[in-house]
C-alpha cells in the first residue's frame, strides 16, 4: 500500500497544469489582490486585508488541490489501470484508501507555499502558533472538498469528470467569496453563498487567523463531509473501482 501511495503521489506530482493551478496561481492570485486592494488603503488596513485575502486564497488551493487530485480516479478507470490493479494483491479498499490519502496529501504544498507568500512577500504579521493552526485546520477541512472530489471522479467518465470539476471549483470560488468577498455581493447572492462549503471552509480560517470559535465552520463543513462521503460510497457501490467507464 505504501508504494502504490509513492507511486501515485509522484504521478499527480509530475503534472505540471496540476501544480500550476493548485500551487502557483493560487500563489499569484494571493499578491496581486493584496497589492491591488491593499495598495489603495490606508497603512493601517493593510494588514486586515492581506489577512483576508491571504485565507480565501489558502481556502482557494486547497479545493482546487482536493479536487484535482482526487477526479484523477475517473481518468485511471477510463485507461483501465484501475483494472488492472484487481491482478496485484492490493484490494481495493487500500486501493480507494490511497486515492484519499494522495488527495489529502497533495493540498498541503498549496497551503505552504500560498502561507510562505502572505508572509514574506505581503507581509501578513501572525503568530507562529497560529501560521500552525492556521495551515492546520484548513488541511483538516479539506478532507470535505476530497470527499467531495471522489465522488464525482467515481460517478463520470474521465471527460465529464475533468469538465465538472473546473465548474465545480469556479463555481465554489466564486460564489464561496474566494474571489471578492461575499460582503460585495447582492443579497440573494449573499444569502446563496452562505450555504456553500467553500464559503464555510473560509470562515473556518478566518476564524483561526483571528483566534475566535469556529464551532459554527467545524459544524457545517462537517455535516458536508458526512454528505460528500455517503455520496462517494453509494456510487462505489453501484460503480466499483475496477468498472470500466461508462
Amino acid at each position: 500500500m505504501t508504494d502504490l501511495l509513492l507511486f501515485q503521489l509522484r504521478r499527480v506530482g509530475r503534472n505540471r497544469q496540476y501544480l500550476f493551478f493548485t500551487v502557483l496561481l493560487p500563489a499569484l492570485f494571493t499578491v496581486f489582490f493584496t497589492k491591488v486592494i491593499g495598495g489603495q488603503l490606508a497603512p493601517g488596513d493593510y494588514q486586515e486585508v492581506a489577512g483576508s485575502v491571504l485565507v480565501s486564497m489558502l481556502a482557494y488551493g486547497a479545493i482546487g488541490a482536493a479536487l484535482g487530485a482526487t477526479i484523477r480516479i475517473a481518468f485511471d478507470r477510463s485507461s483501465g489501470w484501475l483494472r488492472q490493479l484487481r491482478v496485484t494483491p492490493v484490494p481495493s479498499g487500500s486501493v480507494f484508501a490511497v486515492d484519499v490519502a494522495v488527495g489529502a496529501l497533495l493540498v498541503l504544498p498549496s497551503l505552504v507555499v500560498v502561507a510562505l507568500v502572505g508572509r514574506f512577500v505581503n507581509g501578513v504579521e501572525l503568530g507562529l502558533g497560529t501560521w500552525l493552526a492556521l495551515v492546520g485546520s484548513l488541511w483538516a477541512g479539506s478532507v470535505v472538498f476530497v470527499a467531495l472530489g471522489v465522488a464525482v471522479g467515481l460517478a463520470l467518465d474521465a471527460q465529464a469528470a475533468g469538465a465538472a470539476i473546473g465548474i465545480l471549483g469556479t463555481v465554489l470560488a466564486a460564489l464561496g467569496g474566494l474571489w471578492f468577498p461575499v460582503e460585495q455581493f447582492p443579497d440573494g447572492m449573499a444569502a446563496v453563498a452562505r450555504t456553500l462549503p467553500s464559503y464555510w471552509f473560509a470562515e473556518l480560517g478566518r476564524d483561526v487567523a483571528e483566534g475566535a470559535p469556529a464551532g459554527a465552520p467545524v459544524a457545517v463543513l462537517g455535516g458536508y463531509g458526512v454528505l460528500f462521503a455517503a455520496a462517494a460510497l453509494a456510487v462505489a457501490r453501484r460503480r466499483p473501482l475496477h468498472a470500466v467507464a461508462g
